[in-house]
C-alpha cells in the first residue's frame, strides 16, 4: 500500500510465537527477572543505576559497546517500559550490534511495568477520560514534562556513564510507549534520529494524537526515520478478540497521515497473527537494525 509522495510499506509478516506480554497494569505482575544480567554478552557491558529528576526516580539500564568508541559516541536505542524491554532483551540481539549502545528507560520497581508512573509520563493531554486507569488514582497528560526529564537530567545521567552520539539517537515505545514516541516526533522531531512507535495506543484519550498532528508544524530541513509496527490481532483487554484478524484502524489512520508528510521517512508493518502484547520483542529486530542504521 503507498501512499502519495512518501514511503509507506504494509508488510504482512509470519512472526515466530512469542510469549504475551500480560495487560499492562491489568493484572497481577511477577517480579521481572534479567537473564542478561547474569549471563552479560561478550559484545557490551551492562549497567544500572538510579537518577532523580524533579522529585521523580528513573531506573536506568544501559548496555554500552565495548571497545573505543567513535570521535562522535555511539549511536543508541532508548526503550521506554525499559525494566520489562531488559527483562527481555537477549544476548544475540546485542552481539548483532556490537556498536550500538542501548538504554532502558524504567523505573524503581520489581515487577515488569509501572502502570500508574507510564500513563503520567507517557501520555499527552486526554480530549475524554481513558479507558486505562479507572477505578485508580492515575495521572494522565504528563508527556511534555516527562519529555524534558528524558532529555535534560536523564539525557545528562547518561552522557556522564557512556559517550552516546546525540544526533544518532533513536526512540522506542510500545502501547503507550508508543503514544509518547509519537508524541515526541510531533512536538520535537529533532530530539531523536529516529522512532519507533510499536502497538501505539492511536486512540488515547479520545484522539489525543490525531490533535497533535494536525497542529504539529513541519520542519523546513531534516526527515526524521519512522517505524510503526502492529499487531493483526490486537484487541482492547476484557474484549472478545475480532472474528477475522485486522490491525487497528486508529494506527492505520494515524500513519496515512504521517506518511503525508514531507519531513517523515515512514515504514508501517503489520505482525501477522501476533496480538499486543506479542509486538513487544517481536519489533526487536527491525527496531535495532534501524537504530544502528
Amino acid at each position: 500500500m503507498i501512499l502519495a509522495r512518501r514511503r509507506f510499506l504494509t508488510t504482512l509478516t509470519a512472526a515466530a510465537s512469542c510469549a504475551a506480554v500480560p495487560a499492562l497494569a491489568q493484572r497481577q505482575q511477577r517480579p521481572a527477572t534479567f537473564p542478561l544480567f547474569d549471563a552479560p554478552p561478550a559484545s557490551h557491558v551492562l549497567t544500572q543505576f538510579d537518577v532523580m529528576a524533579e522529585g521523580l526516580r528513573y531506573r536506568l539500564f544501559l548496555a554500552c559497546p565495548r571497545g573505543e568508541a567513535p570521535a562522535e559516541g555511539w549511536p543508541s536505542l532508548w526503550m521506554l517500559d525499559g525494566n520489562a524491554a531488559f527483562s527481555r532483551l537477549e544476548a544475540a540481539q546485542l552481539h548483532a550490534h556490537p556498536g550500538l549502545a542501548v538504554v532502558g528507560i524504567g523505573y524503581p520497581i520489581e515487577a515488569a511495568f509501572d502502570g500508574a508512573s507510564r500513563a503520567r509520563d507517557y501520555t499527552p493531554v486526554p480530549l475524554e477520560a481513558p479507558m486505562h486507569g479507572r477505578g485508580r488514582d492515575w495521572e494522565f497528560g504528563g508527556q511534555a514534562a516527562f519529555r524534558g526529564r528524558l532529555l535534560g537530567p536523564l539525557a545528562r545521567a547518561l552522557a556522564e556513564r557512556a559517550p552516546l552520539d546525540p544526533a544518532r539517537r533513536s526512540l522506542w515505545g510500545h502501547s503507550y510507549g508508543g503514544v509518547f514516541a509519537l508524541a515526541t516526533l510531533l512536538s520535537e522531531p529533532a530530539a531523536f534520529r529516529a522512532y519507533m512507535a510499536i502497538s501505539p495506543t492511536t486512540g488515547f484519550g479520545g484522539g489525543s494524537l490525531f490533535a497533535m498532528e494536525e497542529t504539529a508544524p513541519v520542519p523546513d530541513e531534516g526527515q526524521a526515520e519512522v517505524l510503526i509496527m502492529l499487531g493483526d490481532s490486537e484487541h482492547r483487554s476484557g474484549t472478545p478478540a475480532p472474528p477475522n484478524p485486522r490491525p487497528n484502524p486508529e494506527t492505520l489512520r494515524m500513519g496515512a497521515r504521517l506518511a503525508g508528510r514531507p519531513d517523515l521517512k515512514l515504514q508501517l508493518e503489520v505482525l501477522k497473527g501476533l496480538g499486543h502484547g506479542a509486538t513487544f520483542a517481536a519489533s526487536f529486530p527491525r527496531s535495532f537494525a534501524l537504530a544502528a542504521d
